[in-house]
């Protein structure tokens, strides 16, 4: 199976789980990370603010704001098809800007240089055990991460988007390990 029909059979699966079977998975999914040394020691983590079918980590996001770590989300440059961290402090709505495809940014641009990220937390459309991900084909994730190489880099889904193996180009770039509602995949 080729990338566009995998993509379109996992984006699918997803449609089809029920908000509170999401809410459910998203909450065990940041029990996981909270179990996850490199996580849990991390100064600065680069993170996401999910759309309506992905992961929910903003309990986890909430906690690190107010632990005082760095956290970032992706600045998104559309037309130059690149991504930068930028410095998230507040999770409330009126610090938030909705960008294209549903993507949230904070109102505040203070983008950070990518040297002092710790770990960084990718979403995806599919992963599977060895590390292999699967985005939603604009490669801003594998540029993005070709240009960062931090000690860990974990993408993090739902049990649904997990597949025996992951269609790979020379330009895609692996996960240390993926997490599940119910598993720590280590590539």
């Amino acid at each position: 199976m080729d990338k566009k029909q995998l993509r379109k059979q996992l984006i699918d699966r997803v449609r089809k789980m029920s908000s509170s079977e999401k809410q459910n998975a998203s909450k065990s999914i940041c029990s996981q990370l909270s179990s996850i040394a490199s996580v849990t020691q991390a100064d600065s983590i680069f993170t996401f603010l999910p759309r309506t079918d992905e992961v929910d980590l903003r309990a986890l996001i909430a906690l690190w704001i107010d632990e005082s770590r760095t956290v970032c989300v992706p600045l998104v440059d559309w037309e130059a098809k690149t991504m930068r961290g930028g410095l998230l402090t507040s999770l409330d709505q009126n610090a938030l800007v909705e960008t294209r495809h549903g993507i949230q940014e904070p109102k505040a641009k203070h983008p950070l240089p990518s040297d002092c990220l710790d770990v960084v937390l990718v979403p995806g459309v599919g992963f599977d055990s060895t590390g292999g991900r699967l985005g939603r084909g604009g490669g801003f994730y594998d540029r993005f991460l070709a240009n960062l190489r931090p000690p860990i880099v974990i993408g993090v889904c739902f049990e649904e988007q997990i597949v025996e193996v992951v269609p790979r180009d020379p330009h895609d770039q692996s996960m240390s390990a993926v997490v599940t509602p119910t598993n720590v995949l280590v590539g």
